[in-house]
């Protein structure tokens, strides 16, 4: 019998019985003891009653009656949420969308059920019509009634019980004895009910309300199989698709528990698995291609991570690259015309880009970023434990500009995490040392100024990236330039490595108002300055990080090239200045 007639049936019964007995009641005389009581052989794996999930198929499922343990595979799947978020799940086998009634009995007045009267249905797994979705049907009992005296559907309807369909739907998946599912609601352990005057078992799962006079809502769910649903052993058999050897999927849940329109019964649609890498969140799921929509399932969520940070709406941290906490040649302080706290910087313009000479005398450009420390600060990587890089990871810095310990130049610091991890779960340096992740420092220095959104810098030597890469920075976005025109290391002593430039200035540094105020002494009529470097990318011992030594300005005229600058009298090293080489004649 279908399930529609099964329901029609029952209700036409319900009807008759109440109509048949005027106004008195027929209840069974003597009430049952459930811990006596028989208990009903209960097999979720049978060809009647599994669809995902048949002995047949599995000779490893646990055999009829026997307990089943579902904290276990295939069982439970840790998926993504709408947001990211790590979730898990139950897997409890396809089900129709038509709930069977659960009865439960109140006394006349009361608003509780009757106390330890078990609720009573009337199929299990295996029948026609049994669902792990059931809808509450109120059944109104004497004052006097005694608990657990009815104890099947026909003895509900010999008595003429008044029964009242509700709009409350209830996830109590029917299970052997013994069974566990240990997470979320369902861990409270098994309830007792009656089948046809017989015990069952079942979980209730009551993460968030169900309500509905339209059979069980749904929500969809995007997942990807080893093997494509449209290839030879494909879909289900073939499992789903993991990160690496982990257990973490990237089927992607439209809602979770709380959101407007969750429910466990899912609208399962398999999407190619060819896009697994790039699938994150809801948003990246609905693009992928699918095969349309495969089946219903009940999944009830029973865990809901944090969702990791998303780099498209989180907030920017705001830079300030020119206060005096954080600036020494350019501060705000000094020079009201520097841009403002978050205010975008044009590298490409004075007095930010250098036009000075090679150590050969050619022509060279370079960018000014200010003077920094030789101690790099720490930039974390992040790593799966087969060394490849974890996709969509944004890179990691302690510090911004202002902070004590910044700089422009960072050691590459390895964070080697489990194949389970998702991207931009870690957003700050306090929660990923807090995490017990491997953390490695490597030998590789690189040059990445943080600066404010919208910042410019048009220029590498060879071409290159001249973006904005994106990072974190506790909780909140950073953006920074990568300048790769050479490679780095620190050296024996862990500092970033440095190399000469000989610079001169308008006023020489022994003189009032002289040094960096008064500006580079330049060629007349143009912006080319003698200032000379020791090294170009590509030369042995090349550095960006620049030991600044001031020559006498008299020498201007007679210093051409390294050989001539070195000769020149100087006043020592001043500073060491982070000036990236952006062009080479």
């Amino acid at each position: 019998m279908g399930i529609n007639a099964r329901w029609m049936v029952t209700t036409l019964l319900m009807a008759a019985a109440v109509s048949a007995c005027d106004d008195e009641t027929m209840a069974p005389e003597m009430p049952r003891d459930p811990d006596t009581a028989d208990r009903v052989m209960i097999d979720r794996f049978s060809d009647d009653a599994g669809t995902l999930f048949m002995r047949s198929a599995s000779p490893g499922l646990p055999g009829p009656g026997e307990a089943i343990d579902f904290d276990e595979a295939p069982f439970i799947t840790q998926g993504l949420g709408p947001d990211g978020q790590v979730v898990r799940y139950y897997n409890f086998d396809v089900m129709p969308t038509t709930p069977a009634p659960i009865w439960v009995l109140f006394r006349e007045g009361s608003s509780t059920p009757v106390p330890g009267q078990l609720n009573i249905i009337d199929v299990v797994p295996g029948d026609g019509g049994y669902n792990d979705f059931w809808q509450v049907v109120r059944v109104t009992v004497p004052q006097d009634y005694v608990a657990n005296t009815a104890t099947s559907f026909a003895d509900l309807q010999a008595a003429g019980f008044e029964m009242e369909g509700t709009t409350t739907i209830v996830n109590c998946p029917v299970v052997p004895e013994g069974s566990v599912a240990q997470e979320g609601p369902g861990a409270n352990g098994l309830i007792r009910g009656w089948y046809r005057d017989q015990l069952v078992f079942y979980f209730d799962f009551n993460e968030a309300p169900l309500m509905s006079a339209n059979g069980v809502p749904t929500s969809p769910i995007h997942v990807a199989f080893n093997i494509n649903p449209d290839e030879t052993g494909g879909g289900p058999l073939s499992g789903f698709m993991t990160q690496g050897s982990s257990v973490q999927t990237h089927n992607v849940l439209a809602t979770v528990p709380g959101d407007a329109g969750y429910s466990p019964l899912w609208n399962v649609f398999p999407y190619d698995n060819e896009h697994f890498d790039m699938l994150h969140d809801l948003e990246s799921a609905q693009d992928a291609p699918d095969f349309g929509f495969a089946a219903n399932v009940n999944c009830p969520v029973v865990f809901v991570g944090v969702p990791p940070g998303d780099p498209e709406t989180s907030p920017k941290t705001v830079i300030d690259r020119f206060s005096d906490t954080a600036g020494t040649l350019f501060v705000r302080s000094s020079n009201a015309s520097l841009p403002a706290a978050g205010e975008p910087i044009d590298f490409d313009q004075g007095p930010f880009i250098t036009q000075g000479l090679g150590p050969n005398g050619g022509v060279v450009r370079y960018y000014n970023f200010d003077v920094m420390p030789e101690a790099p600060a720490p930039i974390y990587v992040f790593f799966f434990e087969d060394g490849s890089a974890v996709p969509g990871q944004n890179n990691v810095v302690g510090v911004v500009p202002g902070e004590p310990g910044y700089s422009d130049f960072w050691r590459v610091t390895r964070v080697t995490v489990p194949h389970d991890y998702i991207a931009n779960a870690i957003t700050g340096e306090d929660d990923l040392l807090a995490s017990g992740f491997d953390i490695d420092a490597t030998d590789t220095v690189v040059n990445c100024p943080i600066v404010p959104d919208g910042s410019t810098a048009s220029m590498r030597v060879g071409g290159g990236d001249t973006g904005l890469v994106t990072g974190w920075h506790d909780g909140q976005v950073v953006l920074y330039f990568h300048f790769g025109e050479a490679p780095l290391e620190v050296n024996a002593a862990g500092s970033t490595p440095t190399s000469p430039i000989f610079v001169t200035f308008n006023i020489n540094p022994d003189q009032t108002g002289g040094g960096p105020p008064s500006g580079f002494v330049t060629e007349q009529g143009t912006n080319q300055t003698h200032n000379v470097l020791a090294t170009l990318p590509g030369d042995p011992g090349y550095s960006p990080l620049w030991s600044v030594i001031p020559y006498d300005n008299a020498s201007f005229g007679q210093v051409l090239d390294l050989a001539s600058a070195q000769a020149a009298p100087n006043f020592g090293v001043a500073a060491r200045v982070n000036c990236p080489v952006v062009f080479v004649q």
